[in-house]
Protein backbone atom coordinates (compact mmCIF):
# COMPACT_ATOMS: atom_id res chain seq x y z
CA UNK A 1 0.00 0.00 0.00
CA UNK A 2 3.01 2.68 1.05
CA UNK A 3 1.60 5.79 2.20
CA UNK A 4 -1.75 6.83 2.39
CA UNK A 5 -3.23 9.32 -0.29
CA UNK A 6 -4.55 11.26 2.68
CA UNK A 7 -1.41 11.91 4.44
CA UNK A 8 0.59 12.04 0.85
CA UNK A 9 -1.87 14.66 0.29
CA UNK A 10 -2.09 16.35 3.57
CA UNK A 11 1.88 16.68 3.70
CA UNK A 12 1.67 17.93 -0.30
CA UNK A 13 -0.61 20.59 0.62
CA UNK A 14 1.56 21.60 3.63
CA UNK A 15 4.48 21.99 1.82
CA UNK A 16 6.12 19.56 4.03
CA UNK A 17 9.18 17.40 2.37
CA UNK A 18 8.77 13.30 3.51
CA UNK A 19 10.69 10.32 2.80
CA UNK A 20 9.27 7.10 2.38
CA UNK A 21 10.92 4.18 4.52
CA UNK A 22 9.86 1.06 3.55
CA UNK A 23 10.37 -2.29 5.99
CA UNK A 24 9.63 -6.01 7.34
CA UNK A 25 5.56 -6.10 7.55
CA UNK A 26 6.05 -5.58 11.69
CA UNK A 27 2.66 -5.01 13.80
CA UNK A 28 3.26 -2.97 16.62
CA UNK A 29 5.44 0.24 16.86
CA UNK A 30 8.45 -1.81 19.02
CA UNK A 31 8.57 -4.53 16.09
CA UNK A 32 8.92 -1.56 13.38
CA UNK A 33 11.14 0.13 15.19
CA UNK A 34 13.43 -2.91 15.26
CA UNK A 35 12.76 -4.15 12.10
CA UNK A 36 12.98 -0.41 10.60
CA UNK A 37 16.32 0.28 12.97
CA UNK A 38 14.91 3.39 13.86
CA UNK A 39 15.02 4.18 17.68
CA UNK A 40 11.68 3.95 19.49
CA UNK A 41 12.22 7.83 20.66
CA UNK A 42 11.79 8.92 17.50
CA UNK A 43 9.31 6.75 16.10
CA UNK A 44 5.87 8.82 16.95
CA UNK A 45 2.81 6.05 17.90
CA UNK A 46 -0.60 7.59 17.35
CA UNK A 47 -3.16 6.24 19.85
CA UNK A 48 -6.77 7.22 19.27
CA UNK A 49 -8.68 8.05 22.26
CA UNK A 50 -12.30 9.21 22.90
CA UNK A 51 -14.97 11.63 25.12
CA UNK A 52 -18.69 11.56 24.39
CA UNK A 53 -18.04 13.78 21.26
CA UNK A 54 -15.61 12.87 19.56
CA UNK A 55 -11.96 10.79 18.38
CA UNK A 56 -8.61 12.55 19.18
CA UNK A 57 -5.46 11.10 19.09
CA UNK A 58 -2.39 11.21 21.13
CA UNK A 59 0.77 11.31 19.77
CA UNK A 60 3.74 9.86 21.76
CA UNK A 61 6.78 8.00 21.30
CA UNK A 62 7.01 4.41 20.49
CA UNK A 63 9.30 4.04 23.40
CA UNK A 64 6.57 5.15 25.84
CA UNK A 65 3.41 4.35 27.09
CA UNK A 66 0.30 7.02 27.53
CA UNK A 67 -0.66 7.67 31.33
CA UNK A 68 -4.23 8.17 31.07
CA UNK A 69 -4.78 9.71 34.14
CA UNK A 70 -2.15 12.48 32.95
CA UNK A 71 -3.62 12.93 29.92
CA UNK A 72 -7.41 13.43 31.33
CA UNK A 73 -5.81 16.07 33.72
CA UNK A 74 -4.09 17.57 30.43
CA UNK A 75 -7.27 17.74 28.78
CA UNK A 76 -9.51 18.81 31.62
CA UNK A 77 -11.84 15.52 30.98
CA UNK A 78 -12.37 11.72 30.81
CA UNK A 79 -11.04 10.27 27.50
CA UNK A 80 -11.44 6.64 26.94
CA UNK A 81 -9.08 4.56 24.48
CA UNK A 82 -11.09 3.76 21.34
CA UNK A 83 -11.81 0.23 19.65
CA UNK A 84 -9.93 -0.76 16.28
CA UNK A 85 -13.59 -1.39 15.04
CA UNK A 86 -14.10 2.34 15.29
CA UNK A 87 -11.19 3.06 13.95
CA UNK A 88 -11.78 1.39 10.31
CA UNK A 89 -14.51 3.86 8.87
CA UNK A 90 -11.76 7.01 9.87
CA UNK A 91 -8.84 5.33 8.53
CA UNK A 92 -10.35 4.14 5.33
CA UNK A 93 -7.38 4.19 3.50
CA UNK A 94 -5.00 2.53 6.12
CA UNK A 95 -4.76 -0.99 6.67
CA UNK A 96 -6.56 -2.27 9.46
CA UNK A 97 -4.19 -1.57 12.55
CA UNK A 98 -1.71 0.79 10.78
CA UNK A 99 -3.00 4.11 12.27
CA UNK A 100 -0.62 7.10 10.59
CA UNK A 101 0.11 9.88 13.64
CA UNK A 102 -0.61 12.53 11.45
CA UNK A 103 -4.68 12.64 12.80
CA UNK A 104 -4.62 16.44 11.63
CA UNK A 105 -4.99 15.10 7.82
CA UNK A 106 -7.94 13.09 9.10
CA UNK A 107 -9.79 15.47 10.39
CA UNK A 108 -8.62 14.50 13.88
CA UNK A 109 -7.76 16.85 16.88
CA UNK A 110 -4.43 16.21 18.47
CA UNK A 111 -2.51 16.14 21.16
CA UNK A 112 1.44 16.18 21.46
CA UNK A 113 3.94 14.54 24.30
CA UNK A 114 6.30 17.12 25.00
CA UNK A 115 9.30 14.40 24.80
CA UNK A 116 8.92 14.32 20.74
CA UNK A 117 10.26 17.98 20.75
CA UNK A 118 13.58 16.23 21.73
CA UNK A 119 14.67 14.72 18.26
CA UNK A 120 16.46 16.30 14.98
CA UNK A 121 13.89 13.98 12.96
CA UNK A 122 11.01 11.70 13.25
CA UNK A 123 9.04 8.50 11.58
CA UNK A 124 5.41 7.56 11.85
CA UNK A 125 3.70 4.67 10.41
CA UNK A 126 2.50 5.49 6.53
CA UNK A 127 -0.46 3.66 6.86
CA UNK A 128 0.39 0.02 6.19
CA UNK A 129 2.86 -2.29 7.96
CA UNK A 130 5.24 -1.82 5.79
CA UNK A 131 5.89 2.01 5.60
CA UNK A 132 7.15 4.83 7.46
CA UNK A 133 7.05 8.73 6.60
CA UNK A 134 10.41 10.14 7.49
CA UNK A 135 10.34 14.11 8.24
CA UNK A 136 12.63 16.53 10.01
CA UNK A 137 11.60 16.92 13.39
CA UNK A 138 11.38 21.00 13.02
CA UNK A 139 8.72 20.29 9.89
CA UNK A 140 6.40 17.85 12.28
CA UNK A 141 6.53 20.64 14.71
CA UNK A 142 5.50 22.77 12.74
CA UNK A 143 1.87 20.72 11.88
CA UNK A 144 1.39 20.53 15.26
CA UNK A 145 2.03 23.59 16.69
CA UNK A 146 -1.47 24.97 17.35
CA UNK A 147 -2.35 21.68 19.15
CA UNK A 148 -2.17 20.48 22.80
CA UNK A 149 0.98 20.16 24.01
CA UNK A 150 1.93 18.32 27.39
CA UNK A 151 3.55 15.32 29.24
CA UNK A 152 1.28 12.27 29.44
CA UNK A 153 3.35 9.14 28.95
CA UNK A 154 6.75 7.26 30.70
CA UNK A 155 9.25 6.25 28.88
CA UNK A 156 9.53 2.00 28.80
CA UNK A 157 12.43 0.81 30.04
CA UNK A 158 12.07 -2.86 29.29
CA UNK A 159 11.74 -3.29 25.61
CA UNK A 160 9.73 -6.56 25.51
CA UNK A 161 6.78 -3.87 26.84
CA UNK A 162 7.02 -1.87 24.21
CA UNK A 163 4.10 -1.98 21.75
CA UNK A 164 0.75 -1.35 24.12
CA UNK A 165 -1.76 -0.14 21.51
CA UNK A 166 -1.50 -2.68 18.39
CA UNK A 167 -4.56 -0.90 16.71
CA UNK A 168 -3.07 2.59 17.02
CA UNK A 169 0.25 0.62 15.61
CA UNK A 170 1.84 1.10 18.56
Amino acid sequence: MAVSITIQNYLKDMKVRYVPLEHEHAETSSMTAEVAHVPGSRLVKGVMIKDDTKYMMALLPASHHLRMKELNELLGREVTLASEEELTAIFSDCDDGAVPALGLAYGIEVIVEDTLNKNDDLFFEGGDHETLVHLEAKAFENLVSDCIHGHFSHHDKNPENRGGFRYAHS
